[in-house]
């Protein structure tokens, strides 16, 4: 089984859920904060753990202590979303998807200390290329050629977490079963978000707020978001099982690219729902990114 493109499957999904989200917290979210789209992320979790226990019930039974680790792991990993979120609230999402180009470096750490996953120097090489490639797209050359501050930190803060929560995803999937390891992952995100609820009341008000002003339009919008972020997710997971942590994670690298070709069609074609800067100068510098990331992909299977 080709992980190279199962692997690719998140960076697609993952790209039209940036452009979703940014839709969503401009149109429906306006001055309610990022607390409604963190609940309806991690409470979606309980539909879908559902849904797995409905199609294979004899999966979900695995060890307490695993069961008890990769549902703190789900926690980790709506964690991770909320400091995406506030960066996302005031930078295009091209931008801030780019900067999670940083997990597969946290992956590639995290992986070489606890499961002993060593890169060939071809793969290390290739890796790089594409990382700097993902960075380049990155770049603001309308000023001074410098990485935007604002996210930063931010974004260091989810793909830290994010690397960490696919490093204790393939520990316990690999000891138990794929299915399982999902199942009480969602359940472990589902019951951060009703802790979240319970336990902050301006994401209570917000979460509550959303719903009654949107109702159906937001409720349906957020649901397809879920859903291609959950595929994008299991895919990631999945393709974890058949290569290193950092390998995966640097397909993911494709990311902002596709997020920019999204956002050029948005643009020329369906404008309300997002614009993208399509200058000559943006364009170049996009595509002259890619072509150093599909050297990097040349070198990784040489």
């Amino acid at each position: 089984m080709n992980w190279f493109l199962i692997a690719l499957i998140g960076p697609a999904l993952w790209a039209l859920v940036n452009h979703i989200d940014k839709y969503i917290i401009s149109k429906y979210f306006t001055g309610r904060g990022v607390g409604s789209l963190v609940l309806f992320t991690s409470l979606s979790g309980l539909l879908i753990s559902l849904v797995i226990l409905i199609l294979d019930f004899s999966q979900v039974f695995i060890s307490p202590l695993g069961a008890l680790v990769i549902a703190i792991n789900g926690g980790i990993l709506v964690a991770a979303f909320i400091p995406y979120l506030y960066a996302l609230e005031n930078e295009e999402a091209s931008w801030a998807s780019s900067l999670y180009q940083l997990i597969p470096v946290f992956g590639y750490v995290l992986g070489f200390v606890f499961l002993r996953e060593r890169l060939t120097t071809p793969q290390l090489f290739a890796s790089l290329l594409v990382i700097i490639g993902a960075v380049a797209i990155s770049l603001d050359l309308s000023q001074k050629i410098k990485l935007k501050a604002k996210p930063f930190w931010l974004m260091i803060l989810s793909s830290f977490m994010i690397a960490l929560n696919a490093l204790i995803f393939k520990v316990v999937a690999l000891d138990q079963n794929f299915w399982g390891t999902a199942f009480w992952e969602y359940i472990g995100g589902g019951v951060f978000g009703l802790l979240l609820f319970t336990l902050i009341p301006l994401y209570r008000e917000q979460f509550i707020a959303t719903v009654q002003r949107g109702r159906k339009a937001v409720l349906t919008v957020n649901l397809v978001s879920e859903l291609l972020n959950i595929g994008a997710k299991l895919a990631a997971n999945f393709a974890s099982l058949l290569a290193p942590l950092a390998l995966v994670w640097v397909v993911n690298g494709f990311q902002p690219f596709i997020v920019f070709i999204y956002g050029v069609i948005l643009t020329l074609f369906m404008p309300r729902f997002g614009k993208e800067d399509i200058s000559k100068r943006v364009v170049i510098q996009k595509l002259s990114a890619m072509a150093v990331m599909l050297v990097g992909i040349c070198f990784l299977f040489k």
